[in-house]
């Protein structure tokens, strides 16, 4: 008995090693917003972790982020801690939360609200690894746009401004938006829930998940759906189906023909364009309780 109670010891002390160090610390930043219409829009740029946010009735952006540093010792640890930086860039029309990560290389693109990296190749790995966690409060009337990729989702609520919203392992929740709206995954669920219809468009796609929108009852839209394996629900009853575009192009080879919008219904005397594209998931349309 004492010689299999000294292996788990001896397990449980292995496994202690495996999980290595850890430390964290919370940082806190407010930003001023001099114009709180849907003209400003505001982006947190994310790799790994969560972005959660929340509109309210006022003038500034509140940040909080939630470093955490894992490493097998407490050198890798503190090294980490001090090279992971988060970076904030400030525009007339514009503010954006991005992060310093030696391993990566920040891509510059035309447009600020962007986000892109490259791999530092003249760096050694780092030997530790990073989760960023977002907490943010916006003006109610701002848009924005958020993205991650790995180990967290994208939540953001009760914004009136237009959304945009980014994810690759991980699901997207919108709550209580009313306007123009982009939403993509690869391995993640997609839900919306809209207070009103957006003015001009909307647009969801996922590889591998489902696509959940509440609207509300007696709306006027165009709905286009593709989805390769899954099927389409909808609390709704379409009046009636679109037309199938035809485009035409000419080459020396001849002309090209091409069918879109095969797939679209309309309800009441439609309006904002509402795209939905998936593989492996369903697409459920259900009226806002």
């Amino acid at each position: 008995m004492k010689k299999i109670f000294n292996i788990m010891v001896l397990l449980i002390l292995s496994c202690s090693v495996l999980l290595g160090q850890r430390d964290s610390e919370v940082i806190k930043k407010s930003l001023k917003v001099n114009d709180s219409s849907k003209e400003f829009w505001f982006a947190v740029c994310n790799i790994n972790g969560n972005v959660d946010v929340e509109a309210y009735n006022g003038n500034t952006i509140e940040i909080e982020l939630k470093k955490q540093i894992s490493a097998r010792s407490n050198a890798d640890v503190k090294t980490g801690m001090e090279e992971v930086k988060m970076l904030i860039s400030e525009g007339d029309d514009f503010a954006k939360v991005n992060f310093e990560f030696p391993d990566q290389q920040i891509r510059e693109k035309d447009d600020p609200l962007d986000c892109g990296w490259d791999w530092n190749g003249k760096r050694r790995r780092s030997k530790y690894s990073y989760k960023l966690d977002y907490k943010v409060r916006v003006p109610e009337g701002i848009s924005v746009k958020i993205s991650t990729v790995n180990d967290g989702d994208v939540s953001i609520k009760n914004v009136n401004g237009e959304v945009y919203a980014g994810n690759v392992n991980g699901d997207i929740t919108l709550e209580n938006i009313q306007s123009n709206t982009k939403a993509s995954t690869v391995n993640g669920v997609i839900e919306a829930s809209y207070t009103k219809m957006p003015t001009e468009f909307a647009s969801f796609s996922t590889v591998n998940g489902d696509i959940l929108i509440s609207a509300p009852d007696r709306s006027n839209a165009t709905f286009n759906f593709q989805s390769q394996w899954g099927k389409v629900y909808s609390d709704f009853d379409f009046d009636s189906k679109v037309a199938p575009k035809v485009m035409k192009t000419s080459s020396g080879r001849g002309t090209m023909y091409k069918i879109s919008n095969s797939n679209g219904y309309q309800i009441g005397e439609g309006g904002p364009s509402f795209e939905f594209e998936t593989l492996n998931g369903d697409i459920r349309i259900s009226k806002k309780k």
